[in-house]
């Protein structure tokens, strides 16, 4: 055993700007390390067979699901159900840096979803 920290051999981009790091990289469950610059969004999608859980480690993270908008500081986690449609944005006007465990892990569970009818936030 060794220990792992965000460095290039792990590192992955996603999306336009977005950094990520694999800290744990199991099919039954991963574990992320993950930056998001001041006004950038992932797509809203779900997953249907992972639980996820966000931490805050810096920033304000914005998370938005058919019922409304969470907003979260450093310190602060949530869990999103398997099935739980979201959106992870950075509303904040410095850089997101976040852990993501998923439990199994996400690779081919993501599913686009139409946040078009959901509450406003």
């Amino acid at each position: 055993m060794k220990p792992v920290e965000a460095a290039s051999e792990n590192f992955y981009s996603w999306g336009e700007v977005c950094s990520g790091w694999r800290l744990l990289d199991l099919t039954h469950f991963q574990v992320r390390q993950e930056s998001m610059p001041p006004a950038s969004a992932e797509e809203p999608h779900m997953h249907r067979q992972a639980h996820q859980f966000f931490y805050v480690l810096d920033g304000q993270m914005t998370v938005r699901t058919p019922d409304g908008a969470v907003c979260m500081g450093p310190g602060q986690g949530l869990h999103v159900p398997a099935g739980q449609p979201h959106w992870v944005r950075n509303d904040g006007a410095s850089d997101l840096i976040f852990v993501l465990s998923s439990s199994p892990g996400t690779s081919g569970d993501r599913y686009p979803v139409d946040p078009a009818s959901w509450a406003a936030g």
